[in-house]
């Protein structure tokens, strides 16, 4: 009588691209595999090089409601920096004019953050920050 083997796992020798392993969810999803059997399908395949439970837990929402792409949602990309020679210049200039001018004060004239307005004063025009000045008794 020959012997049935039965594949338990697969010692895999590389990591899986993303799309690799979403077509792999995608497909799994689609046998009807709920989300608990698919990700202990994966980890029992892939042992170490299994996505997380978050990852395969994302997906299989995404394919339930209707996704058909396995490819990531392309990202945005990195916003302009707001850190230009054109603000540095226009923030020196509104502190030679009024010194007392504070990091909120130029952000807003600016349109940029207060984070980026405080790097420019501090950072960029290596001026430091002084509190007010104490009363002579």
């Amino acid at each position: 009588m020959p012997h049935i083997f039965e594949l338990t796992s697969v010692e895999v020798t590389r990591k899986m691209e993303k799309t690799e392993y979403h077509a792999v969810i995608k497909y799994l999803h689609l046998k009807g595999m709920n989300l608990s059997e698919v990700y202990e399908d994966m980890v029992r395949t892939l042992t170490n090089n299994a996505p997380s439970y978050a990852t395969v837990k994302r997906w299989v929402n995404e394919f339930q409601r209707g996704r058909e792409s396995v490819e990531d949602d392309p990202t945005l990309e990195r916003p302009p920096t707001a850190t230009t020679k054109d603000n540095i210049d226009l923030a020196l200039g509104m502190i030679m004019q009024d010194h007392r001018i504070s990091c909120c004060q130029i952000s807003e004239r600016l349109g940029i953050s207060t984070e980026r307005a405080d790097y420019i004063v501090t950072k960029e025009l290596v001026f430091s920050k002084v509190g007010p000045l104490p009363f002579d008794s």
